[in-house]
This record gives structure tokens, sequence and C-alpha cells, in this order.
């Protein structure tokens, strides 16, 4: 169980990891003690308690840019680092084929997604230890 306290407000960018291949952009948030992620459609996928979010892990494999946390019996894996399935990241790579200065610019987008979501991840640990 987490218990931030109670005047806590934190909403990032956040993927909901689906599978190997698949996430979902979405916005995580945490605020009056209740934690939800909508996704970038408009749609609430979950909006909770932080009494009934179990099992809150920052898995070393994830670098400091995820976590996964489990609400009502359901895992969720999260990605605070825009994933390379993601839509603008396939825009990127489109639109720099080929071209060794927008190449240069993706790695510059990468590494910058990167700090970012390790960034957001801290403040996340923090927000649910």
């Amino acid at each position: 169980m987490v218990n931030p306290p109670s005047d806590t407000h934190l909403v990032t960018e956040a993927w909901l990891l689906c599978g190997l291949a698949q996430s979902l952009p979405g916005r995580l948030h945490l605020e009056r003690q209740m934690l939800s992620f909508t996704h970038d459609s408009g749609e609430l996928l979950f909006h909770a308690p932080l009494r009934d979010v179990q099992q809150v892990v920052f898995p070393w494999y994830y670098f400091g840019g995820g976590c996964q946390l489990t609400v009502d019996g359901i895992r969720h894996r999260f990605s605070f680092v825009r994933p390379n399935d993601a839509d603008d990241a396939m825009d990127r790579l489109a639109a720099g084929a080929g071209d060794a200065g927008a190449v240069h610019a993706q790695v510059a987008g990468k590494f910058m997604d990167i700090s970012t979501g390790r960034a957001a991840g801290r403040v996340w640990k923090e927000a649910l230890r």
C-alpha cells in the first residue's frame, strides 16, 4: 500500500505497456489520494484510491523510467520513457529515412525522451513510496 502526503498532485505523460510491442499513451494522475490513468483518446482506464493500489515496484530493468502496479487485481506496466512504438517516434523515423541530419535529430530526441522519462520515474517513485 502506498501513502504519499494527501496534498500530492502529480500528472505526467505515461505509456501503458501492453505485450512486447504495443503501448497506449496517456496521463498518469495522482490527486487527493486517487490514482488514475487516462488514455489519450479520453478513455479512463482506471481511477482508484491509493489504498487499493498494491505491489508498486520500479524494476531495475526499466532503468528508473517506469513502474508496475496492481489496481483491482490487474497488473499495469507503465513507461515514462516514450516507447519505440509510440506514434510520434515512428513519425520521426519515417521523416528521417536516409537523412543523416534527421538521424542525428532522432538520436537526440530519444536521449531527451529517456532523460525526461527517468526524471518522471524519480518523482513517481517518491510519490508512491
